[in-house]
């Protein structure tokens, strides 16, 4: 897709780049809200079906969404995709651009992190700590960074 060379990101191309990871969420990572009463039934970025009946996120479905490199796949495809010649452009439009991107991918691993908050111990999330994201965030960013840069070839 095209790469205005604004210096920041026009509301237009703002906007695509949330609509973009709203669709990841609802598509990827929503279902996982219903997996106490509806079970789980998705597709992993190479095509594998990851499935689980209906049950707490806990044990297995947990470990799938935080420790099996369920995400990271999609946001690194989003990655390159977006950052297509990016690093050719100025450097006010690859840091507006950066910016659009990190702050999806803070969005979905949030999102990824309340769901987990209220599901995880059949939802008494009031009595456990948050999935610590932070590592999470810092390695898909820096591969952003490398997408930016031309050399995403290394995995998140």
């Amino acid at each position: 897709m095209p790469r205005s060379l604004a210096t920041s990101l026009d509301p237009a191309e703002r906007q695509r780049l949330t609509e973009r990871f709203s669709k990841l969420i609802w598509d990827h990572v929503r279902p996982w809200a219903y997996m106490d009463t509806d079970g789980l039934e998705l597709k992993r970025f190479d095509g594998r079906a990851l499935s689980f009946a209906p049950a707490s996120l806990d044990g297995a479905p947990r470990e799938a969404l935080w420790e099996s490199n369920y995400i990271e796949p999609f946001l690194e495809a989003l990655c390159r995709e977006e950052t297509q010649g990016a690093a050719g452009l100025p450097t006010r439009a690859r840091a507006a651009l950066r910016e659009g991107l990190a702050a999806g991918i803070v969005r979905v691993y949030l999102t990824m992190q309340e769901i987990d908050w209220y599901m995880h111990a059949d939802g008494v999330a009031a009595h456990h700590a948050k999935y610590e994201i932070e590592p999470k965030v810092v390695r898909m960013l820096a591969y952003l960074d490398r997408c930016l840069a031309g050399s995403p070839a290394e995995a998140a």
